[in-house]
């Protein structure tokens, strides 16, 4: 028995590939375990190969690994594909009919278990898309899981169709699970123990943390264009719109989305953009204007590989300084950066707070990886109240005199003055893209114009008095540091994990920031204090992190491991990368 699978399906896209990974995250999430499912596919409109990896754990863990366990084959290229991701150990799950393999064409110690899974299908008069149900079927007995187990997601995930569609699912799922029959016990080896805890768990990907976050702060305007790869936050909202009293619009473009978004604002809505890098181009000269008017906005960017279209479907962040200085002149911006889908969901209700607090813009900057992988949430952990707090209003008793209120004071102490909603008597102001005095009239007077970037800028000392911290996970008092941000924090703290958090045999913490700018400079400080020897870790060409924390704090890391493939960090990758080098 073992306390970790990690199963692979391939296959032709159209044949129910992701479809197959989900129901069997959701088989076992279902009873307690935790998931992690990471799907693969290339950018086209029809065709390709298919993948969804599936990491089934007894206890919580931070990211994949190189472990792979089942690999299910729909067809003769997943096992080309992914034949260097095999071990041995491995079982190998295919239909005879298709491609009879042979031991000398597999790695050493793979095992071969056929399964016809067309022969299956049109034994119980199923079309031939319905192998992935075979499939799903054969996946449980090998993994020594009751039929109950995938049968109760099938009832769910059919039910709307009729109790006819749901027991010839079942059937065809049976047929696959009955096909391992004698050869169960050969595979004891990966018969899963219990979970450790039972523990209620949600089982979403990172654009519904996002979007769940967002409901649960209050959103009320989304004006999103479909961009790869926060389109789950899209199907989310659009689906759930009516019972949860919001309005999603879909723009004709990026340029339309965050204007309307904007607009929502000014009216006195919390709202929200969501894109990725070449969608968020379009948008810069709309963030100026929120700068210059002020409007709180929250702006989810699903990082990609870039540039231009680069590799839509796979992941990088390569983002990060692009989205720090984005936009014409000078104006402050909040950027968070969630790790897991944990964070996705509670950063993006402070967003929400934020941008009211401060009257800015607040990223919330994702990547593929996070966006499309599904993830393990404890249900609890999303259950709790959210306080609702819309900033600074105008008061509606002492009610201003025509013309006096003023929407950009600029005696506040730090730079956030009161707002004003349409209706508001006494609550007028001008709201265009100028220059403007208190009141919102154009103004190109020297002086006003110092006066009023000086009362902007004020805003970031106040917003670094509230600033988190960067959170530090092994040794606090360790003199070799790991620095990193986003999705890449799971794979680091899996690597670390392995070895006790120790490098070369010394002690070794991870400094992870969640908060990206304003950088936090004094926490970060606080958390190098000893520390001799730093290691950058992320996902892109040029350690735009480490470039960060050379403008901001004067220090300039050395040592960096970078990777810009497309693909996410694996633990073991960067475990021998760092003991390659020498401390």
């Amino acid at each position: 028995m073992v306390q970790s699978v990690t199963w692979k399906i391939g296959g032709e896209a159209g044949f129910g590939i992701m479809a197959s990974g989900m129901m069997l995250a959701r088989a076992f999430s279902r009873h307690g375990y935790s998931i992690f499912s990471l799907n693969e596919y290339p950018s086209l409109i029809r065709g390709g190969h298919n993948a969804v990896t599936v990491r089934i754990a007894t206890e919580p863990f931070h990211s994949l690994d190189r472990s792979l366990h089942i690999l299910v084959a729909l067809n003769k290229e997943t096992v080309e594909i992914h034949k260097k991701d095999m071990m041995a150990g491995t079982i190998l799950v295919y239909d005879p009919n298709d491609y009879a393999w042979k031991p000398e064409e597999v790695p050493e110690g793979v095992t071969l278990l056929p399964i016809p899974f067309r022969e299956l299908v049109q034994k119980k008069g199923g079309d031939v898309i319905m192998r992935n149900t075979v499939a799903l079927g054969a996946s449980i007995a090998i993994l020594g899981a009751p039929f109950e187990y995938v049968a109760d997601v099938i009832r769910d995930q059919f039910k709307k169709k009729g109790e006819a569609v749901v027991n010839h699912n079942l059937d065809i799922a049976r047929s696959g699970y009955d096909a391992v029959g004698a050869a169960r016990g050969a595979f004891s080896s990966l018969i899963l123990h219990a979970p450790v805890k039972q523990e209620d768990y949600l089982l979403i990907n990172g654009s519904e943390a996002v979007g769940l976050g967002a409901v649960r702060a209050g959103l009320k305007f989304a004006a999103i264009y479909p961009m790869t790869p926060i389109n789950s936050l899209i199907s989310f909202l659009a689906d759930h719109a009516k019972s949860l009293g919001i309005v999603y619009k879909q723009p004709e473009d990026e340029i339309a989305g965050i204007n309307m978004a904007i607009g929502a604002s000014l009216s006195g809505v919390r709202s929200m953009v969501a894109t990725s890098g070449g969608g968020f181009a379009l948008m810069v000269e709309g963030l100026s204007l929120a700068g210059m008017i002020e409007a709180p906005l929250v702006i989810d960017v699903g990082m990609r590989v870039g540039p231009a279209t680069g590799m839509p479907t796979w992941t990088e962040q390569g983002d990060l300084q692009f989205i720090v200085h984005a936009g014409h002149g000078e104006f402050p911006r909040i950027v968070l950066a969630p790790a897991n889908a944990t964070e996705a969901y509670e950063l993006t209700i402070l967003a929400f707070h934020l941008a009211d607090e401060f009257h800015v813009p607040v990223f919330v900057l994702t990547d593929k990886y996070l966006n499309e992988s599904q993830w393990c949430v404890a249900s609890a952990s999303m259950k709790g109240t959210v306080t609702i707090d819309r900033g600074k209003i105008m008061p509606t008793s002492d009610v201003p005199s025509e013309k006096s209120y003023k929407r950009y004071d600029l005696q506040v102490p730090d730079g956030v003055s009161a707002r004003s909603f349409p209706g508001m008597k006494g609550g007028q102001y001008v709201a265009n893209s100028y220059e403007h005095d208190e009141t919102g009239l154009v103004s190109e007077d020297s002086e006003m114009r110092t006066a009023m970037v000086d009362r902007r800028l004020k805003k970031l000392d106040a917003i670094k008095k509230i600033i988190l911290p960067p959170v530090v996970y092994g040794d606090q008092r360790a003199t070799q540091a790991i620095m990193t941000w986003g999705s890449t924090l799971g794979p680091v703290l899996e690597a670390m994990k392995l070895t006790g958090f120790e490098i070369h045999g010394a002690p070794t913490k991870v400094i992870y920031f969640p908060w990206v700018y304003p950088f936090p400079v004094e926490e970060a400080t606080a958390a190098l204090k000893g520390v001799t020897r730093i290691i950058d870790i992320e996902q892109n060409g040029t350690g735009q992190l480490a470039s960060l924390i050379r403008e901001q704090m004067g220090i300039e890391m050395t040592e960096k491991l970078l990777k810009y493939d497309g693909r996410p960090f694996m633990p073991e990758e960067i475990l021998e990368k760092l003991e390659s080098q020498k401390s």
